[in-house]
């Protein structure tokens, strides 16, 4: 991560139409958002610093129509702890890919009489369903419907 902006709105439309402005303003990818509390909502970005300072500027102006009370940050290089500490935020993609443990299998005759057209599909392969024992386990509370 080069940079990290943050902007902070009342309200959930507000930060949407934040985020919708500043990622349409700059190459700037939306990592996440987080409800504060009491209506607040930030939203983080990261991206190439002058591309931070472009969508955070717009990101406000379309926010600061809806509600005054908007603020942002921009970090230009962010200590790992700071992006560390960032990493459960709501909308967040999960960085490490989960190993399902399911086994794929290929016809290597099939794949090589493939037409031409179909020869840039060849890479691609359905994958089967995971073992029922490495499906993950639910907590009880979650099984029987009920909020834990």
């Amino acid at each position: 991560m080069k940079s990290l902006g943050v902007i902070e709105t009342r309200g959930l439309v507000a930060a949407i139409q934040a985020v919708d402005a500043a990622c349409k303003s700059a190459s700037v990818n939306c990592i996440g958002y987080r409800k504060v509390g009491a209506g607040l909502v930030s939203v983080c970005f990261e991206g190439e610093i002058s591309a931070i300072h472009t969508a955070i500027e717009r990101g406000l102006s379309v926010a600061a129509a809806i509600d005054k009370q908007v603020s942002s940050l921009v970090i230009a290089r962010p200590e790992r702890s700071v992006v560390a500490s960032l990493s459960n935020l709501k909308g967040h993609p999960l960085c490490a890919t989960a190993n399902t443990g399911a086994e794929v299998t290929v016809d290597a005759k099939a794949v090589s009489t493939m037409s031409p057209e179909n020869s840039a599909l060849a890479g691609l392969v359905a994958q089967a369903e995971p073992s029922p024992e490495l499906v993950e386990d639910k907590s009880a509370a979650i099984r029987k419907g009920r909020k834990a």
